[in-house]
């Protein structure tokens, strides 16, 4: 591009030229300083896609809208909706399930001997008082407890209650996750250990959830674990 008079115009120098070349160069450095040593982790832990819920639309009530703002056709229907309600309350109530024999008081469905009294749906036998013809089973010991804390996901904050867990063998442990992202809890010291997960792995573990670990097989010792979400969450587990 020249001037009226023909004369080149010069839209930069050499050494603006130069200058601009190496601002690029030294981005592009820096860049390939950060990817380049976390490219490995970054392929074989891929960031974790969200997962939409989609909320149902509420259902749609037909019927002719009337001047003083009601529903026609759904009126008539809750109207007969609670007629047959309440004439099958009506009739059940009416209707005994059976009578006990002389002498009893109860209110099972099935009449006691005589001389009862017992409020069970099961008869007890002859002279018995109870509320109940079967003891509820007992609930199974639950396992000894590892948390995942809330914010354990954020580098540098506590990540596991108790850090070091201390179990009999063949004590199964759960794990609850209260963190608001998913976690594991996987043997080893970390992804480039050769026995990561060969002990024990509890896969991914969805916020509030909770997941066990049996340690029938596994033989008294210590046993380092993290997370393979964010191998920066560490701890050890003791079998004893």
């Amino acid at each position: 591009m020249t001037t009226h008079d023909e004369s080149p115009i010069i839209r930069t120098s050499p050494k603006r030229m130069a200058k601009g070349i190496l601002i690029v160069v030294i981005t592009l450095a820096f860049g390939a300083a950060i990817i380049v040593p976390f490219w490995q982790t970054m392929i074989h832990h891929p960031p974790l896609a969200s997962t939409l819920k989609h909320e149902e639309a509420p259902p749609i009530a037909t019927g002719t809208q009337t001047s003083i703002g009601t529903i026609e056709g759904v009126t008539n229907q809750q109207q007969k909706s609670s007629a047959n309600a309440t004439a099958g309350n009506q009739a059940s109530t009416a209707a005994p399930s059976q009578a006990p024999t002389k002498g009893q008081n109860a209110t099972s469905a099935q009449a006691p001997t005589k001389g009862q009294n017992a409020t069970s749906a099961q008869a007890p036998t002859k002279g018995q008082n109870a509320t109940s013809a079967q003891a509820p089973a007992q609930a199974g010991p639950s396992g000894s407890p590892l948390t995942i804390l809330e914010g354990a996901s954020v580098q540098g904050s506590p990540d596991f209650d108790p850090d070091t867990l201390t179990v009999k063998k063949a004590d199964k442990i759960t794990v609850t996750n209260k963190d608001s992202l998913p976690h594991t809890v996987t043997s080893g010291t970390g992804p480039t250990d050769p026995n990561s997960a060969k002990q024990f792995d509890t896969s991914i573990i969805e916020p509030g959830a909770t997941a066990d670990i049996e340690t029938t097989n596994l033989n008294a010792g210590q046993y380092p674990f993290f997370c393979s979400v964010h191998p920066y969450m560490t701890g050890k587990l003791v079998v004893q």
